[in-house]
Protein backbone atom coordinates (compact mmCIF):
# COMPACT_ATOMS: atom_id res chain seq x y z
CA UNK A 1 0.00 0.00 0.00
CA UNK A 2 1.13 3.25 -0.94
CA UNK A 3 0.24 6.43 0.60
CA UNK A 4 0.09 10.00 -1.06
CA UNK A 5 -0.06 13.19 0.64
CA UNK A 6 -1.56 16.32 -1.60
CA UNK A 7 0.32 18.65 1.16
CA UNK A 8 3.96 19.16 2.45
CA UNK A 9 5.08 18.51 5.81
CA UNK A 10 5.58 22.09 6.49
CA UNK A 11 1.08 23.01 5.09
CA UNK A 12 0.17 19.90 7.38
CA UNK A 13 2.38 20.98 10.44
CA UNK A 14 0.36 24.28 9.74
CA UNK A 15 -2.33 23.24 9.59
CA UNK A 16 -2.26 21.40 13.24
CA UNK A 17 -0.36 23.90 15.34
CA UNK A 18 -2.14 26.94 13.68
CA UNK A 19 -2.55 29.96 15.83
CA UNK A 20 -6.02 28.89 16.98
CA UNK A 21 -4.44 25.46 18.18
CA UNK A 22 -1.14 27.54 19.73
CA UNK A 23 -3.57 29.90 21.45
CA UNK A 24 -5.52 26.75 22.99
CA UNK A 25 -2.17 25.10 23.96
CA UNK A 26 -0.79 28.75 25.63
CA UNK A 27 -4.44 29.01 27.07
CA UNK A 28 -4.30 25.90 28.88
CA UNK A 29 -0.25 26.05 30.03
CA UNK A 30 -1.28 29.24 32.01
CA UNK A 31 -4.40 27.63 33.57
CA UNK A 32 -1.74 24.69 34.31
CA UNK A 33 0.57 27.04 35.48
CA UNK A 34 -1.54 29.31 37.74
CA UNK A 35 -1.31 27.47 41.06
CA UNK A 36 2.66 27.57 40.82
CA UNK A 37 2.97 31.03 40.07
CA UNK A 38 3.78 33.15 43.23
CA UNK A 39 0.38 34.75 44.58
CA UNK A 40 0.19 37.75 46.75
CA UNK A 41 -2.58 39.98 45.14
CA UNK A 42 -2.57 37.99 42.14
CA UNK A 43 -2.00 40.70 39.86
CA UNK A 44 1.08 38.72 38.32
CA UNK A 45 -0.67 35.37 37.25
CA UNK A 46 -4.01 37.74 36.54
CA UNK A 47 -1.86 40.37 33.67
CA UNK A 48 -1.16 38.23 31.01
CA UNK A 49 -1.41 37.80 27.07
CA UNK A 50 -1.76 34.23 25.71
CA UNK A 51 -0.72 34.59 22.47
CA UNK A 52 0.43 32.13 19.34
CA UNK A 53 3.65 31.61 20.35
CA UNK A 54 3.78 32.46 24.16
CA UNK A 55 2.21 33.31 27.79
CA UNK A 56 3.11 36.93 28.76
CA UNK A 57 3.05 37.97 31.95
CA UNK A 58 2.98 41.84 31.88
CA UNK A 59 3.60 42.89 35.44
CA UNK A 60 6.49 44.95 35.51
CA UNK A 61 8.19 42.55 37.97
CA UNK A 62 7.53 39.16 36.49
CA UNK A 63 11.04 38.43 35.13
CA UNK A 64 12.15 38.98 39.04
CA UNK A 65 9.76 35.99 40.40
CA UNK A 66 10.23 33.97 37.65
CA UNK A 67 14.14 34.39 38.18
CA UNK A 68 13.44 33.23 41.88
CA UNK A 69 16.27 35.44 43.13
CA UNK A 70 16.88 39.13 44.92
CA UNK A 71 17.63 41.76 41.81
CA UNK A 72 19.66 44.69 43.15
CA UNK A 73 21.21 47.73 41.36
CA UNK A 74 24.92 48.63 41.82
CA UNK A 75 24.25 50.17 45.54
CA UNK A 76 23.19 47.15 46.96
CA UNK A 77 19.01 48.50 46.59
CA UNK A 78 16.63 45.91 45.67
CA UNK A 79 14.48 49.71 44.54
CA UNK A 80 16.70 50.68 41.29
CA UNK A 81 16.06 53.91 40.63
CA UNK A 82 14.41 55.24 37.25
CA UNK A 83 17.36 54.81 35.36
CA UNK A 84 19.06 52.27 36.60
CA UNK A 85 18.79 48.80 35.76
CA UNK A 86 19.24 45.76 38.51
CA UNK A 87 21.24 42.25 38.52
CA UNK A 88 20.65 38.80 40.01
CA UNK A 89 21.98 38.02 43.58
CA UNK A 90 22.81 34.95 45.16
CA UNK A 91 19.86 34.96 47.52
CA UNK A 92 16.97 33.21 46.88
CA UNK A 93 13.51 34.98 46.80
CA UNK A 94 11.13 33.27 49.66
CA UNK A 95 7.83 32.61 48.90
CA UNK A 96 4.75 33.02 50.83
CA UNK A 97 2.82 29.62 50.31
CA UNK A 98 -0.72 31.08 51.64
CA UNK A 99 -2.42 31.39 48.86
CA UNK A 100 -0.47 29.35 46.11
CA UNK A 101 1.57 26.45 48.27
CA UNK A 102 2.80 24.83 45.06
CA UNK A 103 4.52 28.62 43.93
CA UNK A 104 8.04 28.47 42.83
CA UNK A 105 9.98 30.07 40.51
CA UNK A 106 10.20 28.47 37.12
CA UNK A 107 7.11 27.54 37.62
CA UNK A 108 6.38 26.46 33.98
CA UNK A 109 9.11 23.27 34.82
CA UNK A 110 7.66 22.71 38.19
CA UNK A 111 3.91 22.37 37.01
CA UNK A 112 5.51 20.33 34.22
CA UNK A 113 7.38 18.01 36.79
CA UNK A 114 3.52 17.66 38.31
CA UNK A 115 1.12 18.29 35.86
CA UNK A 116 2.88 17.53 32.71
CA UNK A 117 1.46 13.94 31.56
CA UNK A 118 -2.50 16.18 32.50
CA UNK A 119 -1.66 19.27 30.40
CA UNK A 120 -0.10 16.39 27.29
CA UNK A 121 -3.32 14.68 27.66
CA UNK A 122 -5.58 17.81 27.42
CA UNK A 123 -3.40 19.18 24.18
CA UNK A 124 -3.82 15.58 22.58
CA UNK A 125 -7.74 15.37 23.44
CA UNK A 126 -8.14 18.61 21.97
CA UNK A 127 -6.15 17.67 18.81
CA UNK A 128 -8.02 14.17 18.18
CA UNK A 129 -11.35 16.26 18.01
CA UNK A 130 -10.02 19.06 15.83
Amino acid sequence: MEIKWNKSPKEILGRIFDDETMTYVHDRLHIFMSPFVPMDSGTLDQTVDIKPDCVHYKSPYAHFIWNGKVFVDDRGSTWARRSESKHATSKDLNYSKDQHPLASSHWEKAMMVSKGDELCKDITDYLRKK
